[in-house]
């Protein structure tokens, strides 16, 4: 089994990383190849919780108190939620994050900086209800922040990248979704952006160069195969199609 490296990268401890870090012990990895944006609205499964919901977002600012241009509720929302996630009440959290990230983005400005620490505690919630379309679609908003406040030259935006591709990585190893085959192509991009990167930040003999080029190399093979394969089984379908015209005709 041909595995994206990871070593020598170093992540920073975000809520959403030590939340996949205990989910992934516990998922069994499949010994096969590795083949085969806005903000997430409430699905119709979250609205059974509405009335809990409700309740939590009442117990930190009463109805008649809530006011979305109050920035100081932002920070009691952030607290209740965290509360809310050590109780392992996670679908009430997630709810709580996102309306601190609503009032954040309507004070702040829709590519608020402040909406990364928000993002990483609601993808923490999301990993543990194993929400990983939801967990998907958030980290491709993460990346689109990261790619829109940060310069090539700022550190920053190695940072959140190399947070975002652990995630798509991990996610086609451990194959949480069964979408290996996007989230190799994703893997592929985020690596070629962070060459980039690294080109115009590092030294020419910065070990992380060689680190981005095997995986660049890696993926590409994995997504030439992929491709070969596809063209490989559509063939045979057509031929079995001709042959079961012949055999009608006859």
């Amino acid at each position: 089994m041909l595995l994206l490296e990871q070593q020598g990268e170093t992540f920073a401890a975000s809520p959403a990383a030590k939340m996949f870090a205990c989910l992934v012990l516990n998922i069994t990895l499949l010994p096969a190849l590795l083949f085969s944006s806005s903000l997430i609205a409430q699905t119709p499964e979250r609205l059974h919780f509405q009335d809990s919901v409700q309740a939590s977002r009442d117990a930190v600012v009463p109805a008649s108190e809530y006011n979305a241009y109050d920035q100081t509720m932002i920070e009691s929302l952030y607290q209740r939620a965290r509360q809310l996630q050590e109780l392992g009440s996670h679908t009430e959290a997630v709810v709580l994050y996102r309306e601190a990230i609503h009032i954040l983005r309507i004070n702040q400005g829709l590519y608020a900086d402040g909406q990364i620490e928000l993002l990483d505690a609601m993808i923490a919630s999301e990993m543990s209800l194993q929400n990983w379309d939801v967990v998907d679609k958030h980290y491709a908003y993460m990346e689109n922040l990261y790619r829109r406040l940060y310069e090539v030259t700022d550190p920053r935006l190695e940072t959140g990248l190399q947070k975002i591709v652990s995630w798509h990585v991990t996610a086609l190893n451990i194959n949480v979704d069964d979408k290996r085959i996007e989230h190799l192509q994703q893997a592929n991009k985020l690596f070629k952006l962070r060459l980039q990167i690294a080109q115009h930040t590092l030294h020419t003999d910065d070990p992380k160069l060689d680190f981005l080029l095997r995986n660049i190399e890696i993926s590409e093979r994995q997504l030439f195969l992929v491709s070969y394969l596809n063209r490989e089984m559509q063939r045979r379908q057509q031929r079995s199609r001709q042959n079961n015209l012949l055999a009608d005709l006859d």
